[in-house]
């Protein structure tokens, strides 16, 4: 790669070749994946989303509650062990490193996280049984409440096609008012449309529709920080989530059964050492190193089996290890595709990162990698939250636009957590049942406005979504001279300046080498 003035730069070739050999052959085999990997041999793996809480939020989540209790009780999920989950925090010297119990109602998905929408989607086929008799034991005729498709590609830029009457005053919503497309492909003819997630595409392929209040809350900034008075648009961070694996001794003992302190990994050791060999230790949220923010044992949550692959003399840890949002913006990249020398850097300044907060020796971790799958999480956690009041004074949580029968729910609009995202969609569904009105649009022709966005605080606390509050949580806005786009008629507002008082000078956007 050239440097700013155009000459070579030899310190990244340098870097590219420091790359270990382990690290190395990882990555090659991340590129071409046609072999078996260990990472997801040895058992369940959350890559992304780790815990499941109840925001403590003003707004209500007892559905959200009274539905954890029924994933309990159907094996879905299951709570968190007491003291499975810490904090790593270094003292006011940070020669010393420690953990603290989070406390807090936690959950995670039973089997992995995925199996939460597996369960939500076979609720919703059980509405499509064919096997329904009446009283008098006759076969019901059947019906069909829900066609689920699943893995159907919509073309970003042109999928969506507003097919109503364009004539507000002529709009028949008893009729379909959109199609979906894949290329030239119709995809179906619908009555209402719901955006559901968030990003460039949701903004891109609501564009050319006329619905034009209802878009401009999709339109996307991606940052780690927002500004105090909340910012003018939804802003997403972007995370890094490496899934490694590392070899321990054979014979150790591990897994569910064991505990940390029946593994025996570099990383299982420290924790073991620092958690006074407390049998279970499944999250470690890490507070004392800036490029990461959270450890998890999938090895220990999900009770993988170790057992050696081929005979070998180790058995296999598999962890997952999250970014902070700040070391995702700085080292982001194309996420479908990311650079090999971008994912050695990457790899390599989140594993030495590790082995620094948890203060260990140089390349004990690195040294001890055997597998792992980097992925880059561009449209991570929303950092505000659009929040608009209904009559009764409580928050929406939800957009709808009546006019266009189209409908936005998200965690984007409630809470940047699962509980957000489970309970905006339920108040949506059932908004749009009953309700004929809007909910929740801007109005751009009102000084007030109708809603705005407003700043997550517990996103910005911990960077990777909502958690039990900690008094070891915090977090920062932008440096002054980033707050300069608040509304209008708003004051200039007061931020702290980086770490020790210092000016935040890293925040600025630096060429990549």
């Amino acid at each position: 790669c050239d440097n700013e003035d155009g000459s070579k730069n030899n310190g990244a070739a340098k870097e590219e070749q420091s790359t270990p050999d382990n690290i190395q052959k990882a990555l090659d085999v991340e590129l071409n994946s046609n072999r078996d990997r260990i990472v997801s041999s040895m058992g369940p793996v959350d890559h992304a989303a780790q815990i499941l809480s109840v925001p403590t939020i003003d707004s209500s989540f007892d559905e959200f509650h009274s539905q954890l209790q029924k994933w309990v009780e159907g094996n879905v999920i299951e709570p968190f062990p007491e003291g499975s989950v810490c904090e790593l925090l270094s003292d006011e010297n940070e020669k010393e490193v420690k953990l603290e119990v989070l406390e807090g109602e936690m959950y995670y998905g039973k089997g992995g996280m995925g199996n939460i929408p597996l369960a939500m989607r076979e609720h919703c086929s059980s509405f499509n049984d064919d096997d329904r008799f009446g009283e008098d034991g006759e076969r019901k005729t059947r019906t069909r409440s829900f066609r689920i498709l699943q893995d159907v590609w919509v073309s970003p830029s042109n999928g969506v096609k507003y097919i109503g009457n364009k004539d507000e005053m002529k709009i028949d919503l008893s009729q379909p008012q959109w199609e979906l497309r894949a290329g030239k492909r119709s995809l179906g003819k619908y009555h209402r449309l719901v955006i559901a997630h968030n990003g460039k595409c949701a903004d891109r392929i609501m564009q050319k529709t006329p619905a034009k209040a209802f878009h401009s809350l999709l339109r996307t900034k991606f940052a780690p920080y927002v500004p105090q008075w909340g910012g003018k648009e939804m802003t997403l961070n972007s995370i890094y989530s490496l899934v490694f694996a590392v070899k321990s001794e054979k014979g150790s003992g591990g897994g569910g059964d064991g505990g940390m302190s029946g593994l025996s990994s570099p990383i299982a050791k420290a924790v073991s050492k620092l958690a006074q060999n407390e049998k279970n230790v499944f999250t470690i949220m890490i507070k004392n190193e800036p490029n990461l923010r959270l450890l998890s044992c999938n090895t220990l949550k999900h009770h993988h089996k170790q057992q050696a692959p081929n005979n070998s003399d180790s058995n296999i840890e598999v962890y997952t290890l999250l970014s902070s949002p700040k070391f995702g913006k700085k080292f982001k990249g194309p996420q479908e595709n990311l650079p090999l020398d971008l994912s050695q850097k990457v790899v390599m300044k989140m594993l030495e990162s590790l082995e620094q907060s948890l203060n260990l020796e140089d390349g004990s971790v690195v040294d001890s990698v055997v597998d792992l799958r980097l992925q880059l999480w561009g449209a991570g956690i929303p950092m505000n939250t659009w929040q608009s009041e209904n009559s009764s004074g409580g928050v929406d949580g939800f957009v709808y636009d009546a006019t266009f029968g189209v409908g936005a729910c998200g965690d984007w609009i409630l809470d940047p957590s699962i509980a957000g995202a489970w309970d905006s969609g339920r108040r949506l569904a059932n908004w749009m049942l009953d309700g004929d009105k809007s909910v929740g649009l801007p109005d751009r022709s009102s000084k007030e406005g109708n809603g705005k966005f407003v700043p997550s605080r517990v996103a910005l606390g911990s960077g990777i979504g909502t958690i039990p509050s900690s008094p070891n949580s915090a977090y920062e806005f932008p440096p002054p001279n980033e707050q300069s786009n608040r509304p209008r008629g708003q004051p200039r507002s007061r931020s702290p300046r980086g770490r020790n008082g210092s000016k935040n000078n890293g925040n600025r956007r630096k060429k990549s080498p």
